[in-house]
């Protein structure tokens, strides 16, 4: 692709050597924007000819500078900025509404956020109930040319409940778990979706697209493959997490969840599941109790004074600690931070 400035450069260019025919100064080159439309004050064109010759090259910079625009996409989160950027390349521009440190389940609705949206060709939801606070600035943007996608999709999901749902048993979302991001798997899963999207918003770069979606799914193969073997001393070991954010990534790389620091998912911890986890803490050698870092360390810091358990946070996106600067960082720490316990 080519900047902005390099279209308008040639543009000036052009214009500049259809202007010298009727200008005073024929063998001067044109070296500036300014001097061109300073020029044209010493032509020999009538002033109804030289409003409508600037005209035509305002005209034609806008036609150039369109056909070079960034696609612009909104997204929920990090993980799916992230991976569009990756492949998206140059020719898209994004921006995240949830930051990596924030709980995506509860996002403050802001009119900077509907203002982004209203700019935007594409908004990329996590779905699956977890960004249900996207709609609202989706719905308050008022763009009506704007392209929606749910990645969950084509997501192979866990965690469905069966059976009668309400509100006794916590934030239970009727779709499935919707944090299918941490299953790296997925991640390609997602990118193939996405390749759809910036392709119907922008088709000439589908190639470009399609090239980089290759590109970043071997690399989560050859990722995927190498992260097995070195961290195959994690499969089978035992761990308590806060929030039921981790099923994909447990159920990728073996790990045995023993129970959660909430009773039930968004409800903060009683006294008596309190003496619960210490329990089975005890009783089950349990070495870590890991952690969101936007919930409370009130609770897991309470077990590990009780009983020795080691405390670790997680990143659960892209940003959530300062290491995972990027989705396939991302993984890398969470399965390193895991292993400095297990494995000391």
């Amino acid at each position: 692709g080519c900047s902005l400035a390099s279209v308008l450069l040639k543009s000036h260019q052009f214009f500049a050597s259809v202007f010298t025919r009727n200008t005073t100064i024929k063998n001067q080159p044109f070296q500036s924007l300014d001097r061109l439309y300073g020029h044209l004050g010493h032509t020999n064109l009538t002033g109804f000819e030289m409003i409508r010759s600037k005209n035509l090259f305002l005209t034609v910079c806008l036609m150039f500078s369109a056909a070079w625009a960034k696609v612009s996409v909104v997204t929920s989160t990090t993980d799916l900025a992230d991976i569009t950027e990756t492949i998206g390349g140059n020719r898209v521009k994004v921006v995240s509404i949830a930051r990596g440190t924030q709980d995506p389940h509860y996002v403050e609705v802001l009119p900077s956020y509907m203002i982004k949206v209203k700019r935007a060709d594409i908004y990329l939801k996590v779905g699956m109930e977890l960004d249900r606070w996207a709609q609202q600035i989706i719905d308050g943007s008022r763009n009506r040319k704007l392209i929606i996608v749910d990645c969950s999709k084509n997501i192979p999901r866990l965690g469905i409940p069966t059976g009668k749902i309400d509100a006794s048993m916590g934030d239970i979302h009727r779709y499935g778990n919707p944090h299918y991001w941490l299953d790296p798997e997925n991640a390609t899963i997602i990118g193939e979706t996405i390749v759809e999207a910036l392709s119907q918003a922008d088709p000439g770069g589908e190639s470009v697209y399609r090239e980089n979606l290759r590109q970043f799914s071997q690399e989560i193969d050859d990722k995927l493959q190498s992260w097995k073997e070195d961290y195959s001393d994690l499969y089978g070991q035992k761990v308590i997490f806060y929030h039921n954010t981790w099923p994909y990534f447990t159920n990728r790389f073996g790990l045995d969840v023993v129970q959660f620091v909430e009773p039930k998912p968004g409800i903060m911890p009683t006294p008596s599941h309190m003496e619960r986890l210490i329990s089975i803490i005890m009783e089950d050698n349990i070495k870590v109790v890991a952690m969101e870092p936007y919930f409370s360390d009130k609770a897991p810091n309470f077990l590990s004074d009780k009983t020795g358990v080691t405390v670790v946070r997680m990143a659960q996106s892209v940003g959530a600690q300062l290491p995972a600067k990027s989705y396939v960082e991302m993984i890398n720490y969470n399965l390193e931070i895991l292993r400095s316990v297990f494995i000391k």
